[in-house]
This record gives C-alpha cells, structure tokens and sequence, in this order.
C-alpha cells in the first residue's frame, strides 16, 4: 500500500526528516507500570489505494493492524505500509521474526470484464530488519500467498527518521518483488481473455522486481496509549509487469496510496 500532491509531501518531509527515525531504543517508552504481560497495540487504519494492482483508480478501504511487546520493552519503528508481525528475535540493532499480509480480492469492475479473479489473498512468512545508524532502519520482508494469488512476494524497506517531541516523521524508498506466479495472477492476460475483453492483448507476465518507490509518515503521540498517523507515497511498476497492458492501457504503472491510522495501546496482564 499515494494521492496527488504526493511528490511536495514527500520533498517537504525529505527536508524535515534528515536522517529520520531513530533506533528501537530511541521510540516512545511503554506506558510506566510495575505489571507483568504484554503491550498491545490495535490500530484501525482507512486508507485510499488501487483498486487493483496495476490499476489507475484509487478506491477507500480499511485495514487493522496490531502489534505486541513485551511491558518495559521500547516501541520498536514502524510503519503503516508494513506486514503484520512480531520478533522473536530482537538483538536491538536486528529484530525478526514472523509477518501476515493481505491483498483484497481482484473482481471484473474497472476495465477487467472478461479476466479471471483473484480471490482474497493471505500472505504469510517472515521478516529481518537491522538499525545500523541512529534514526534509520531497513526491513525485509519475505511472504508466500497461500490463497489467491499463490505467489511469492518480498517487500523491501528503508526509512530515515526523527522524533521531535510528539512528532515523529519518517521517508524512506520502498522495493517489491513477485515471482511469476503472481506475475501471472495479476498482470498476464489469455488470448480468450483478451477476446472477451476486447481492450486489451494477450500477454504473459514474468516475475522479478515488480514495483519501485518511497513512503512517507507523519506520526503524533496524544499520549501513550492513543496515537495517529498521516501517511502517503508511491511507486512504479517495473520490469514485465509495468508492461502488461492491464496498467498500460486500462489502469496505470503509477501506484498511488494515502491513509490514516489510529493506534491505541493497551496492557494485557501475564496471568502466571
């Protein structure tokens, strides 16, 4: 998961967010208490994305979010663009551990009359992310689809960020990945297809980096249990499937997104 005016957001963030983020160990504290369990953090996020992938109509959707840690452990950097997941792994400077992700059903609207759907796709797997300067972070995400799409798919991310009191703003470039069978499921089109279509030709797609970009996030901390986020950017797809006539000729390789994210923590008690 950019709208118009996306590109001065980003140029005014890129100025205010030097060198962004800051280690894990430099994020908002848990909340103080001498209780024994876990924080967790529900988020509730309306966001305006494509209404497939290649396409060049945004359409409003809601997304959850939801992550966990320990009490008296910091609030690791995050962004709203990223899997839902936990580590079990967290050295400070490397955290992993497993993600989930999802991607909405492809239907027939929109110029796609006549192409086969793709069904509400769950993507699970894993990710690794490392903090090797102060106020920046990578990410990798790597996640297999077990539905819908059933293709391998790999998220990378990169964000610089700073915290000035309750603020915290962050910018950072975003790669994908898709082998061929999602390559296939979302931007190969049969000849029959294309005969029942009749605006677009046969194609078949190939996997590879599928897409290029960057995001941008503004977060305010009301106080430590409530927060919200703005965040907006975008990318471009790549290689086969920036080629495929489905973003060429019905929708767009410009892929555009924007949201708001609502986030509240709260503390589950450790019964033993």
């Amino acid at each position: 998961m950019f709208g118009i005016g996306a590109k001065s957001i980003w140029l005014a963030l890129a100025a205010l967010a030097l060198a962004s983020r800051a280690g894990a160990t430099e994020l908002t504290p848990p909340p103080k208490t001498d209780a024994n369990g876990w924080i967790v953090t529900v988020s509730a996020i309306g966001a305006v994305v494509p209404s497939f992938p290649g396409s060049g109509k945004m359409r409003p959707y809601p997304f959850p979010g939801v992550a966990v840690r320990g009490v008296g452990e910091p609030e690791a950097f995050s962004t709203p663009d990223e899997g839902f997941g936990f580590a079990v792994v967290d050295l400070g400077y490397v955290r992993a551990g497993p993600v989930a992700n999802f991607v909405f059903q492809r239907g027939h609207r929109d110029g796609l009359f006549g192409l086969h759907r793709v069904g509400l796709t769950h993507e699970v797997g894993g990710f690794v992310e490392i903090y090797p300067i102060d106020h920046f972070r990578a990410r990798a995400e790597m996640r297999q689809g077990i539905d819908g799409h059933k293709g391998f798919v790999a998220a990378f991310y990169a964000d610089a960020y700073e915290t000035l009191g309750p603020l915290r703003l962050s910018v950072g470039p975003r790669l994908s990945f898709g082998d061929n069978t999602y390559a296939n499921a979302y931007f190969s089109v049969t000849p029959f297809e294309a005969l029942l279509n009749r605006r677009l030709v046969p194609y078949t797609a190939t996997g590879g980096f599928t897409a290029a970009g960057g995001m941008a996030t503004i977060r305010y901390e009301f106080n430590p249990k409530v927060s919200v986020s703005v965040y907006g950017g975008g990318q471009r797809l790549l290689g086969s499937v920036g080629s495929s006539p489905i973003p060429t000729m019905i929708g767009s390789r410009n892929q555009f997104n924007a949201g708001l994210a609502v986030n509240y923590s709260f503390i589950v008690q450790n019964p033993f």
